[in-house]
């Protein structure tokens, strides 16, 4: 092939790239547009209901007809969210609270007319739900049902999005059916997701777990695991519970982790003997157990603690010596209690508790200069 021909298809192959990017922009810039004059629609509609409240203390009738047939259809759904959200952002949020609680109807149908739609834009609608739905109106039953039908879409954005619907509308039988909906294993939800999920959860937190452990048998490892670190967030009443869970060594590493993470957190005297057997334990494979038990003595005092603590700085895991440096800082022991350990023959285990005060040092000035 010619040079001169090289060059003419290369030249062909950018213009119509050039011609592409032009068009795309086009198509896009007129998306957009399209989007914001729908946006001012729905603002208008909903400005105009918000007098009809606060005149008669309803919405009107032909509005809510309106508003079945017009946000069947995705891109209005998605102006009218805006609309919602720019609302709020006037200093409406009071006036968007009432209007929406009294559009149950309207959500009731599109949560059935959404349900028969393609993931995404069943995912969207949940998001939309997610957003505007929460304990201050009346929970819907029925269209908690619905979201259950959401939750076992095989999409992720949908799952999440229907969960975090039902922690908002706050009914406890329904986000226990849920949880165990989308423990199917078709979609993976990461714990932390779960965990974050179930703190959002709009009522009272004590309630959720009693019936969380109710039925934690029955829920698989990686959701356990997330209902765990919510307890672990929200409540120390699980003491004797989670001690059990921390010696059951049928159970998963990350759930007995996860447990001794618990008594760091909640001081409970009874766990200190196994908290320090795990440190003591020299099996390498045994380090993760290790650094997270070393990491929960910051909560504990006495002798026996610190020595544990000289102990694990010496081991020969990176991660086992930091967090022992670490913890050993936050007892605040003067230099005569660390001379064994700065002075000592352990090059490793005296460069890393140096290297943690002078770290502790260097961010109390920053502290104190800000």
């Amino acid at each position: 092939m010619k040079v001169e021909s090289i060059i003419y298809i290369y030249g062909a192959v950018c213009v119509s790239m050039i011609v592409f990017n032009i068009a795309y922009n086009i198509i896009l810039n007129q998306s957009e547009s399209s989007l914001k004059k729908r946006c001012e629609i729905m603002k208008k509609q909903i400005y105009s209901e918000f007098g009809c409240i606060k005149k008669n203390g309803r919405i009107e009738q032909k509005h809510l007809r309106y508003m079945q047939r017009s946000l069947s259809h995705i891109n209005n759904l998605i102006a009218f969210e805006r609309a919602l959200k720019n609302a709020v952002n006037d200093g409406c949020e009071e006036e968007v609270n009432m209007y929406i609680n009294q559009m149950h109807s309207v959500i009731l149908y599109l949560a059935l007319v959404y349900r028969r739609k393609e993931n995404m834009q069943a995912g969207y609608f949940t998001y939309f739900l997610s957003t505007f739905s929460s304990k201050k109106q009346k929970p819907i039953d029925s269209l908690q049902d619905i979201l259950l039908y959401y939750v076992k879409k095989d999409n992720l954005y949908c799952r999440i999005n229907a969960l975090s619907a039902l922690y908002n509308i706050g009914n406890i039988e329904h986000i226990i059916s849920a949880l165990k909906i989308q423990d199917d294993g078709v979609v993976y939800l990461n714990p932390k997701i779960l965990t974050e999920g179930l703190l959002s959860y709009n009522g009272k937190h004590s309630k959720l777990i009693e019936s969380l452990w109710g039925n934690f048998d029955g829920f698989s490892e990686q959701t356990k695991l997330a209902i765990i670190n919510y307890i672990r967030f929200k409540s120390g009443d699980y003491k004797e519970k989670m001690l059990e869970i921390m010696l059951d060594q049928k159970a998963e590493k990350e759930i007995r982790l996860s447990a001794i993470r618990y008594f760091g957190k909640y001081y409970y005297e009874p766990s200190l003997k196994y908290i320090l057997d795990f440190v003591y334990n020299d099996d390498p494979s045994m380090w993760e157990y290790a650094t997270v038990a070393v990491s929960a003595l910051e909560k504990y005092n006495g002798d026996e603690v610190i020595k544990a603590l000289k102990k694990a700085i010496q081991s020969p895991n990176w991660y086992v010596r930091y967090q022992a440096a670490q913890s050993i800082e936050a007892h605040n022991l003067n230099y005569n209690a660390l001379f064994d350990i700065i002075n000592g023959s352990d090059r490793y285990a005296r460069e890393m508790m140096t290297y943690r005060l002078e770290t502790g040092k260097l961010q109390k000035v920053v502290s104190e200069k800000l």
